[in-house]
């Protein structure tokens, strides 16, 4: 698991998106589960640690091969 350390301004959106390029439901409740000490911030605190889980990527086939 990797650490984060807020900078003056930091917000956990933006933190996660610069970790993982892109952010949806799956990676933050991951994130989330790992920082319980953060859910009641919007702006970080400065020296606040962010841990970042390693989040495994699903691929999924596309189900649009064939329409019929």
């Amino acid at each position: 698991m990797n650490q984060y350390r807020a900078i003056e301004g930091d917000r956990l959106d933006i933190i996660v998106f610069k970790a993982y390029g892109r952010i949806d439901a799956h990676i933050m409740d991951a994130v989330m589960e790992a920082n319980p000490h953060l859910l009641d911030k919007t702006v970080l605190s400065v020296g606040d640690i962010v841990y970042l889980p390693e989040i495994k990527t699903v691929q999924s086939e596309s189900t649009a091969k064939a329409l019929w």
